[in-house]
């Protein structure tokens, strides 16, 4: 009886570590899964359209300005304090930077392919880094995102590897990683109207 007792326990918290996938990311329009390396399903691309209405300016200067892809400073650390004391980050090893140099790649007609990198909030800061090709239409402008990645920017005392796959588990946001996109395609078309 104490061992079945054990074993329950045991699977109830292991159950209880393990991450759901998300299953409305399964739903969301414009997003392709894909299975990396390792058979785990991952974001492999995002596509989203948006009407054309009065431009003012041109795609490729408001991507140029809008669109960042400034290097990223991801760190690991260990943390000192309890849940009633302040906690002190205490850095393990030196920092990495990553990413980072121009943010459009080529222009070729109505295609634009940039390089860029947004971030969001979840607990602790997370950088998505992307591929963004732009396709300009009579009636609208393509938005597709490819080369899609995430890094957490601290990453306590677990080593950071730096920037990875967007997983469709919970624990890796992949809603937030959708959001965080289209902010950056938010950006773009309020650039294009002013």
């Amino acid at each position: 009886m104490r061992k079945l007792i054990g074993f329950t326990v045991l699977v109830m918290l292991l159950t209880g570590c393990a991450s759901q996938k998300m299953q409305s990311i399964y739903q969301a329009q414009g997003v392709e899964i894909a299975q990396n390396a390792d058979g785990v399903d991952i974001i492999n691309k995002y596509s989203i359209s948006r009407p054309i209405t009065v431009l003012h300016s041109s795609l490729s200067v408001c991507i140029a300005q809008e669109l960042d892809n400034s290097p990223v400073v991801l760190n690991s650390d260990n943390y000192l304090g309890s849940a009633w004391w302040p906690y002190y980050n205490m850095p393990t090893q030196q920092a990495i930077t990553i990413n980072g140099g121009d943010t459009i790649k080529l222009v070729e007609g109505n295609n634009i392919v940039a390089n860029a990198v947004t971030d969001y909030q979840s607990q602790s800061k997370y950088f998505i880094s992307y591929t963004l090709t732009t396709t300009r239409n009579a009636k609208n402008i393509h938005y597709l995102f490819s080369n899609i990645k995430q890094a957490q920017q601290y990453t306590g005392s677990i080593a950071n590897d730096g920037f990875q796959n967007v997983k469709t588990l919970e624990r890796s946001h992949p809603d937030l990683v959708i959001d965080a996109l289209n902010k950056e395609v938010d950006k773009i078309q309020a650039c294009l109207l002013r």
